[in-house]
């Protein structure tokens, strides 16, 4: 079955809940509560609980599929990428990944991890595996645009 595919922000929003340690269910029922003072407590919300929740309200068969199976991301910015990389993953910026201004270097991940980027990351980016210590079950890898823009001027 294909996943489903989120915009980033309600997409991010689960990956919150989930790094909070709620399961499924209690992701289902916080969202058919939509207690925004409680879902406040948890981080965030981008741009507010509100949104997410109006959103599970019209969307709960596509919402309940992403939340028991998984999802893709529909498009991904850079800040974006770093953000679940931090939030999913509990990645740090200088420490466990390096951003060169043109894509993400040195992305350290076991093998577990790399399944589950590679499931979720939207098409517009591309992992590469740079280095692989199977023993170690670690991997070195460089997050790069698909498209690379070309802004080449006359």
């Amino acid at each position: 079955m294909e996943k489903v595919k989120l915009a980033l922000n309600y997409a991010l929003m689960l990956e919150m809940m989930k790094a909070k340690g709620f399961n499924n269910s209690t992701i289902v029922a916080l969202l058919n509560e939509g207690d925004e003072e409680l879902l406040e407590s948890i981080g965030e919300g981008i741009p507010t609980w509100k949104a997410m929740v109006d959103y599970y309200n019209g969307n709960k068969v596509k919402c309940h599929q992403a939340i028991k199976s998984g999802y893709e991301f529909s498009f991904l910015t850079k800040g974006a990428l770093k953000s679940l990389l931090s939030i999913k993953f509990g990645m740090k910026e200088g420490e466990d990944f390096v951003d060169t201004g043109e894509f993400l270097n040195t992305v350290k991940m076991t093998g577990e991890n790399l399944q589950t980027l590679r499931e979720m990351i939207s098409k517009n980016w591309t992992i590469v595996l740079q280095e692989e210590d199977k023993d170690q079950d670690m991997y070195l890898l460089k997050i790069e645009l698909t498209f690379k823009p070309n802004f080449k001027l006359n």
